[in-house]
């Protein structure tokens, strides 16, 4: 059966899907990268803040697949804090008091 009008039909182009699919890879990577550099910034240490994001992702995806890879998470989080090897949670020096 037709629809009584054309505008009740969606119409979407599939090249602006695509376009949209990656912007959206691209800003949930690029928030990844800024949790990772807050934690850092806040002195939690590598593997807390690699359990945090990924925690994070299992939420914001409910335990799906989201566009940033586990192994995607821990790339950042290793270059964020340096290195690839574990580190030592502790306090940096000075502040704002």
């Amino acid at each position: 059966m037709a629809e009584p009008f054309d505008w009740m039909v969606a119409k979407r182009n599939p090249t602006v899907a695509r376009a949209q699919k990656d912007k959206r890879e691209v800003m949930y990577r690029a928030e990844v990268e800024e949790r990772a550099a807050l934690l850092h910034r806040l002195g939690r240490g590598k593997d807390e803040a690699r359990a945090r994001l990924h925690a994070n992702a299992r939420w914001d995806f409910e335990g799906q697949q989201g566009p940033v890879k586990a192994a995607d998470i821990d790339a950042i989080v290793d270059r964020i804090f340096g290195g690839a090897g574990p580190s030592k949670a502790g306090v940096r020096k000075g502040g704002t008091r």
